[in-house]
């Protein structure tokens, strides 16, 4: 009987620790015969800091799936490389930070990183990058720690394509500048990204969503860019304080109890946001000044837009569109005066009714908010603007439609020197409007605007040295959608055909001087040239005259005795010439009398 009962307890105990083994995990990566592999040497560890400590600068450590629970520090420039990023993880088993990046240039990719202590004061995380520069974290999943990813006065790192999930803190950047956050996941954590004395840094494409209190929160940050991020379900959109010079532009602001909340905040541009369905306020500005609001979409939120002690922020070409029961549209200014148009055109209020029968696509009548704010020149209708790259430069055209537009494009055609900026509209039900304003830059001016290749009249609303703004209309065809042409085509202009005309009559009048003047220059040496054949001339004819004289007057004298003999012996008188001159007068009376006979 006592060795039944013994024999019992054994296999009691046998298999209370049988199973013990089978159902509790193992906590060392040498019970599970776990490997990490150096790429460059080929040599394998079962513990992921032993790889790290043996490698050398620029080494690849290829860790194989499953759980490590490790504490591991990155002190040497690697790449850490998980198998797969759902089974290799790496647990800090609630205690200090899981990884620790001190290194510069590492790169971890491929893991779950989760469990890091809560010790606020040591900021615990899931990877934390301390006073180092140039690491790449991407394609992780990092959960279940205070801070998931924690960037500490460190600067020009990446962080992509992660999904952080579950933290106090998704992303922290603590006095950090020049990191690329991009295209990453921060889903329900307490806070999602958040900025401490953060510069120069920018995010892009990350989907912040479902957290408890902000998506994107900055405190005292200058000159950060965020772009093309989803922002939805969470208490904040963005929040800033005593933050200046931030740029916030094209993101999907949804879904959340405010969408914008600015508090002691100046020189901030926040544009081209679509910011939906705020459960609270969509834009909140308290104690904040010239600030940029423009090109924003503010659709469908309780209420639209809250000024508090705010001054001298510009707030134009945005669309405060309110089709629900439960929605003002009307901002609320307490202590604030603000600017809400550009001296040309101001925003488009969808609740606001009145003509325009100028059509120039503004409205008649001013939108009044209170006697301090008024928007003179509210849009007829919803604003749009559309990017066309020319030349690798991007230029922005504005349209102000009742239609749908879609498709922008730039087209040149250089055998014709045509450019045509074409565009589709989208039938709205009644007749369609469009007022377009178009820089110089992309097609100059005059145009000529088609539509399914019928011409339509064409009223300028506006033109100065950089820009065009034209308003026409048109029925829509039968068919959809409509493609409406912009076309210029490159003419010669007056000024430089009178400028090459002048340039042509001076080229002849100058041609003409040279002639002239090398004609007086010939005539001249010629008249010289003559001028010394006449002296030449006259000496030699005076000299012949001179010998003649001297040759005729000798020979009168040699000739006397004989005519005084023949005198005597003949008894006749001669009548003889006695000097050169009578001669040469006697000369001339024969010519004279023979050019007589001759006629």
């Amino acid at each position: 009987m006592k060795l039944e009962k013994t024999s019992r307890l054994i296999v009691l105990i046998f298999l209370i620790v049988f199973f013990a083994i089978n159902t509790l995990p193992l906590k060392t990566s040498g019970q599970q015969n776990l490997q990490v592999q150096n790429r460059n040497t080929g040599k394998t560890y079962e513990i992921i800091q032993e790889a790290i400590n043996a490698a050398s600068v620029g080494d690849t450590l290829y860790v194989r799936n499953g759980t490590y629970y490790e504490h591991v520090v990155v002190n040497v420039t690697i790449t850490l490389l998980g198998e797969n990023k759902s089974n290799t993880i790496i647990d800090g088993e609630g205690r200090g930070s899981v990884i620790l990046v001190t290194a510069d240039d590492a790169n971890i990719k491929g893991f779950t990183i989760q469990n890091s202590g809560r010790e606020s004061i040591t900021k615990q995380s899931g990877i934390r990058i301390d006073n180092s520069r140039g690491n790449k974290i991407s394609d992780n999943i990092i959960k279940n720690s205070l801070y998931g990813i924690y960037i500490d006065h460190s600067h020009e790192n990446s962080i992509l394509n992660n999904t952080v999930s579950d933290n106090g803190h998704g992303i922290y950047l603590d006095v950090a500048s020049n990191n690329l956050v991009s295209h990453n996941e921060a889903l329900r954590n307490t806070h999602g990204i958040a900025l401490f004395s953060a510069t120069n840094n920018f995010f892009s494409g990350n989907n912040v969503s479902l957290n408890t209190v902000y998506a994107f929160s900055l405190s005292t940050c200058n000159d950060n860019m965020f772009s093309g991020n989803k922002v939805s379900n969470n208490t904040y959109g963005f929040r800033l304080s005593a933050s200046t010079n931030n740029d916030l532009s094209g993101n999907n602001v949804s879904n959340n109890q405010q969408g914008f909340y600015l508090g002691a905040s100046s020189y901030n541009t926040i544009s081209g946001n679509n910011v939906s369905s705020s459960n609270l306020y969509g834009v909140w500005f308290a104690a904040s000044s010239n600030n940029d609001f423009l090109n924003n979409y503010v659709v469908n939120n309780r209420k639209s837009f809250y000024l508090s002690t705010s001054y001298n922020n510009i707030i134009y070409h945005n669309n405060f569109v309110n089709t629900q029961v439960n929605t003002i549209q009307l901002p609320v200014c307490i202590g604030a005066e603000n600017f809400w148009d550009n001296n040309m055109e101001g925003n488009y209020w969808s609740n606001h009714t009145s003509s325009d029968k100028n059509r120039d696509g503004v409205s008649d009548t001013a939108y009044v908010i209170d006697e301090k704010n008024k928007d003179n020149y509210p849009l007829i209708a919803a604003i749009t603007q559309f990017n066309i790259l020319v030349e690798k430069k991007m230029y922005t055209i504005d349209v102000v439609s009742n239609s749908t537009i879609s498709n922008f494009e730039y087209l040149y055609y250089p055998a014709n020197r045509t450019t045509i900026v074409r565009f589709q509209v989208t039938n709205v039900g009644h007749k369609g409007f469009c007022r377009i304003r178009v820089p110089h830059t992309v097609i100059e001016p005059p145009y000529t605007v088609i539509i399914d290749h019928n011409v339509l009249y064409t009223n300028v609303v506006h033109s100065n040295k950089t820009d065009s703004w034209l308003y026409f209309t048109y029925d829509y065809p039968e068919h959809e959608p409509s493609t409406i042409s912009l076309l210029s085509q490159e003419q010669v202009a007056w000024y430089l055909l009178w400028l090459y005309a002048a340039i042509g009559l001076a080229g002849v009048s100058i041609l003409l001087l040279l002639l002239v003047i090398k004609y007086h220059k010939t005539s001249s040496e010629q008249k010289k040239i003559i001028a010394a054949y006449e002296l030449e001339l006259k000496i030699y004819v005076r000299e012949h005259l001179d010998t003649a004289r001297a040759l005729f007057e000798n020979d009168v004298e040699r000739r006397k005795a004989k005519i005084k003999r023949f005198e005597t012996k003949y008894s006749v008188k001669i009548r003889s010439r006695n000097s050169f001159e009578d001669v040469l007068r006697g000369m001339k009376f024969e010519k004279k009398e023979e050019e007589k006979a001759a006629n």
